[in-house]
């Protein structure tokens, strides 16, 4: 938001979609703010996304060396952030982890912090994802979806790693959704030519070409449906770079089975 104060109309439509981002505890410290509150708030959220890369890398650093008196700094000054932008219960799940941390178990703790760092990622990503839909001040940020027809919608997934389109196949038996998998740029093109996918999930790094060319040539093949980007990246240059290839949302890894069907079902 650009202007000092923000239009009432604006305002509400910010309030009802910041509703709309579960990590965010806000019913009722919304309703208390005004436009001018809500603005600041509004920028207290843009501030996270900018520093939040640098907070998970010094985390995982720490974490990677083993010092634990540096992680729990870094983790309480994640803590902070949380609390500033009133995603409470991470809050609370920072001081869970630096209260354990007098009874170490160095595995488990790793594990519960990358758990716990996608799901911050997925936050960023939101209210990336949020700001940009009121740049372009549009009630969406994609185009609908790429012309099923009734049945089972129909799903292209290109990645890699065989072993993440396993897990995506996993996730989605016994859905209404039907999955195309392939990990090659050039067979997932060929397909294209005699079909018309309901979504696309593509991976950002993949060594063929990178998920944003795929992306291109997709809407340059005349594909219409949403895309939704895999990554492990929620800075604000990617994400911007995302949306310019025509992305629609986020995947992040390593990813839950219900991010996976949170974030399809947003679009088919």
């Amino acid at each position: 938001m650009e202007s000092a104060y923000m239009k009432l109309t604006e305002g509400r439509r910010l309030k009802k979609s910041l509703y709309d981002i579960a990590a965010l505890k806000l019913d009722e410290v919304l309703e208390r703010m005004n436009d001018r509150q809500l603005e600041a708030y509004w920028q207290d959220l843009d501030s996270f996304t900018e520093v939040y890369p640098e907070h998970e890398k010094k985390l995982k650093d720490a974490l990677a060396e083993k010092d634990y008196n540096l992680f729990a700094g870094h983790l309480t000054d994640m803590r902070n952030l949380m609390e500033k932008i009133h995603a409470d219960d991470m809050a609370q799940e920072c001081q869970a982890q630096i209260n354990g941390l007098a009874f170490v178990d160095h595995a488990k703790l790793e594990a519960n912090m990358n758990a716990f760092l996608v799901d911050v990622a997925v936050l960023s990503i939101d209210i990336q994802m949020l700001a940009v839909k009121f740049k372009k001040n549009e009630d969406a940020v994609a185009p609908s979806g790429g012309g099923g027809t009734g049945g089972a919608k129909s799903i292209l997934a290109v990645d890699d790693q065989a072993i993440f389109l396993s897990t995506l196949k996993s996730f989605l038996q016994n859905t209404s959704y039907k999955l195309i998998c392939t990990s090659s740029c050039k067979t997932a093109m060929d397909y294209l030519q005699n079909n018309k996918p309901d979504l696309f999930i593509l991976d950002i790094m993949m060594p063929e070409m990178d998920g944003f060319e795929l992306a291109q040539k997709i809407r340059e093949s005349g594909q219409k449906a949403p895309i939704i980007f895999l990554t492990g990246n929620a800075s604000k240059e990617s994400v911007l770079k995302a949306v310019s290839a025509g992305g629609a949302d986020f995947i992040v890894k390593p990813a839950s089975r219900e991010q996976v069907i949170a974030r399809v079902s947003r679009f088919i």
